[in-house]
């Protein structure tokens, strides 16, 4: 019996490892191809190869051999996702220099960690170090499996679907069926046929009740690609970004969430309030990020907001059996199972900063501080884990009690930016690589001495979930503020998608917003924003003029690119003490006439704009409902009968009353 046949009997996969010189590797590699094969990298043209950064166009198809050509780059993100396709019986043959070569081997896939090629030399090489020293012995390297106690039985005609998928059918039936409000949550990791099991459940609905309305949403549309091809593409069942479907609610029977995890919470919870039959379904490990924050942060809410909610946990894989080795090798390299121990205050928490190399060759710490970062952020990808062992100007920071890692921070170092450069940047003639703060502050806020700066940019700050709310991610900025002014650098800033669960948390901390940004990201429904703090005196007075053309040219913004932007987020993003004319006596006269009397608005809508430019500072502080009306009216432009739908008035008139309430109590 062939090898092949064995692992498929077993219902296993394996890893063959080539090394050597690229020409020597590739032809070794023609040995061990068979069946249906993806290459990535570089090969032979007969064999299609594609580069690392057009993997996912693999993504939902099966294959039998997958050469990953590391020589072309190691692209964490692209091993992940297309070891997933490998089907049982399958080889994953990999290509590199020899394993004492491979780390210092110069890996194309490094150009991602610098601004310009100069630095390539500057990068470290943790995470190749780290691959080569996990590899060797390695179960999945054995070419020589033990013969299976029974054979494994693969999908197919006779086996339509697993006895989990079966059941994730059922149970999506009884979500449609059964009570309201009563979501399901399907958690499962990569390969387990969830995805296709959404769509399977989706078709068998529309068989039974074809005036069904099913709507499926994601973080991309090709997220759901296999959901849809198993839904065999029926028309009646359709697709809508996360943000869509809450700004435009739809008449929906059921909706069903696809890769949730890497949704934002904030706008899972939109989605719940909307729609009341509702599916998650939430890959606990993947390569697009992990669903393990998700458990700790968004199942409290379905236990505070729809207590009958239930849950089923997919475990048997759909392309390879149990006991396939291939699968926990690849969650090993890219620690796709790390996961921080529940931390303890035994003591005062300390700093301390930590070098890469020390953190690549200390395994145990290595997963307690990505297992951390992938619970706090919501698109962690195993990519991340190559920046953090190897992008220079890097910092990592923990946050420790004792023996406990209560939180970490990364953060990057940019600017100054060389004078000619800048003002290339400043022109819009220049755009590279990195160096997000200082170049999007040229380029984009039009402010031309942020060249000159030296930025901290916090990256990622994360506090273990069950320590939230004690005052510790402060301690942790405050201590990255003492070491940074102390390193002589300018300010302390970060750029993150602003929803209202981190503005206020910033805001606190004694970061200003200068900069907001013109596109919502389709997964979390928000804009970026740009928040700073200054770490010596001798640029607060530059921060607070840059604050204050922020303010002058955002009412612009508002009524044209930002018109969406939820206005709760926006209060947290105007700057609270800033230097703005007050107003001319006619237009207080104009304010007055609109508050006591019946002066149409549009006549006193510069008045009003004016009045709320000068109280920007205070909104964040006044009542949802007076912040959503007075923005959307005054400086968004909002159409009067979308504002009437949000507040539940009838019209236009009822609106003007409201308005009018708020402006003269605000005037009192």
């Amino acid at each position: 019996m062939t090898l092949r046949q064995q692992l498929r009997q077993s219902g296993e996969r394996r890893l063959v490892w080539l090394e050597g010189d690229e020409p020597e590797c590739i032809a070794r590699a023609e040995s061990w191809l068979w069946g249906e094969i993806f290459w990535l990298g570089e090969g032979p043209a007969c064999h299609g190869p594609l580069p690392a950064a057009k993997a996912l166009r693999r993504l939902g198809q099966e294959c039998d051999t997958l050469v990953f050509n590391a020589f072309s780059g190691f692209h964490p993100d692209a091993f992940g996702a297309l070891a997933g396709t490998l089907r049982a019986g399958g080889l994953l043959i990999l290509l590199s220099p020899s394993r004492e070569r491979w780390p210092a081997f110069a890996d194309p896939d490094r150009l991602r960690l610098v601004a310009d090629p100069v630095d390539l030399p500057r990068c470290g090489h943790g995470f190749v170090q780290r691959l080569a020293a996990l590899l060797p012995g390695d179960p999945a390297l054995d070419l020589q499996p033990a013969p299976a106690s029974a054979p494994w039985l693969p999908l197919g005609d006779q086996h339509r679907y697993t006895a989990d998928q079966a059941a994730a059918i059922a149970a999506i039936r009884q979500v449609l069926r059964g009570h309201r409000k009563r979501p399901l949550v399907l958690s499962a990791d990569r390969g387990r046929g969830k995805s296709s099991a959404l769509g399977l459940a989706a078709r068998a609905l529309l068989d039974e009740e074809p005036s069904l309305r099913i709507g499926v949403t994601a973080p991309a549309r090709a997220t759901v690609d296999p959901l849809f091809a198993h839904a065999k593409a029926d028309p009646r069942i359709s697709f809508f970004s996360p943000d869509h479907l809450l700004d435009e609610p739809r008449e929906l029977d059921l909706l069903l969430v696809d890769e949730a995890a890497a949704i934002p919470a904030a706008l899972l919870e939109g989605l719940l309030g909307h729609y009341h039959r509702i599916v998650f379904a939430t890959t606990e490990h993947g390569y697009e990020g992990t669903g393990r924050g998700f458990h700790l942060r968004f199942k409290r809410t379905l236990e505070r907001r729809t207590p009958g909610w239930r849950e089923l946990h997919m475990d048997d894989p759909v392309r390879w059996s149990r006991r396939d080795p291939l699968e926990p090798l690849v969650h090993r390299l890219l620690a796709l199972d790390a996961s921080p121990a529940e931390p303890t205050l035994s003591a005062a928490p300390a700093w301390r900063r930590l070098s890469a190399a020390a953190l690549a060759g200390n395994e145990p710490l290595l997963n307690q501080v990505f297992g951390l970062l992938v619970l706090a952020h919501y698109q962690t990808k195993p990519s991340d884990l190559r920046t953090l062992l190897e992008a220079p100007d890097l910092d990592i920071h923990l946050l420790e009690s004792g023996s406990s890692l209560l939180g970490v921070a990364l953060v990057a170092h940019e600017g100054p930016i060389e004078g000619e450069l800048a003002q290339a940047i400043w022109a819009g003639r220049r755009r590279p690589r990195g160096q997000l703060l200082p170049q999007s502050l040229l380029a984009h806020a039009g402010f031309k001495s942020a060249g000159e700066r030296r930025y901290a940019r916090i990256m990622r700050i994360a506090i273990h979930p069950v320590l939230h709310r004690r005052g510790l991610g402060h301690t942790l900025l405050g201590a990255l503020r003492t070491h940074y002014h102390a390193e002589g650098f300018d300010y302390l800033g970060s750029a993150f998608s602003a929803g209202e669960d981190l503005l206020p948390f910033w805001r606190a901390a004694g970061f200003s917003a200068v900069r907001i940004g013109l596109q919502r990201d389709a997964a979390s429904g928000s804009h970026a924003v740009l928040m700073l703090s200054p770490l010596r005196e001798g640029v607060a007075a530059e921060l607070s003029e840059w604050q204050r053309r922020f303010l002058l040219t955002l009412p612009a913004l508002l009524a044209g690119e930002l018109r969406a932007m939820a206005p709760s987020q926006l209060a947290w993003c105007l700057p609270e003490h800033i230097n703005v004319p007050p107003l001319e006596p006619w237009e207080c006269d104009e304010l007055t006439c609109f508050a006591h009397h019946h002066k149409p608005f549009e006549l006193c809508q510069e008045a009003l704009r004016r009045w709320l430019l000068i109280h920007a500072g205070e909104l964040h502080r006044w009542p949802p409902e007076q912040q959503a009306l007075l923005i959307g009216a005054i400086w968004q432009y909002t159409p009067w009968e979308t504002l009437a739908r949000r507040h539940r008035l009838a019209g236009k008139p009822a609106l003007l009353t409201r308005l009018r309430q708020i402006v003269a109590a605000r005037l009192a």
